[in-house]
């Protein structure tokens, strides 16, 4: 899906989450300033949450609405084992929860399986495109849904 603004932005998140569960783990796929935070934004205003926020310094944020969404950025761990220092099983494995992760990547080895990919390109200064990758049963469940 190709967003050119804000209110594609909106949409997009508006349709994708009414569509997550609690115990959704979301991967989202980026470079810095691609719109990760900006999308988890989007789809924690679905839920009622108005204070979210980029987790970056944090490390981990939990937001409190008709979900509870656990937002993690894993962008200043050096080493997988960092997630030690946090209850990472609390926030790959949620229950009663959504998370969402940025920089996943930095996390290898301990990531749970069956995460829902979302891929964002920045094409240029406003333009994005976002792609829920059909790489687990998750993913592809979610994007049928999508497109009906």
């Amino acid at each position: 899906m190709i967003i050119n603004n804000l209110n594609d932005l909106e949409k997009f998140a508006n349709s994708l989450a009414p569509l997550l569960k609690e115990g959704d783990v979301i991967n989202l796929i980026g470079d810095m300033g691609a719109g990760k935070t900006t999308l988890v934004n989007a789809i924690a205003r679905y839920f009622g949450i108005y204070d979210s926020s980029s987790p970056t310094f944090a490390i981990v944020n939990i937001y409190e609405g008709d979900k509870t969404i656990y937002h993690l950025d894993l962008y200043r761990f050096d080493n997988p084992d960092d997630l030690l220092d946090i209850d990472f099983e609390t926030y790959f494995y949620p229950e009663g929860a959504i998370t969402f992760l940025e920089w996943a990547e930095n996390g290898r080895g301990y990531l749970p399986e069956g995460m829902i990919n979302i891929k964002i390109d920045k094409l240029d200064s406003n333009t994005r495109e976002i792609q829920i990758l059909n790489d687990t049963e998750r993913a592809r469940e979610i994007n049928e849904l999508l497109s009906n």
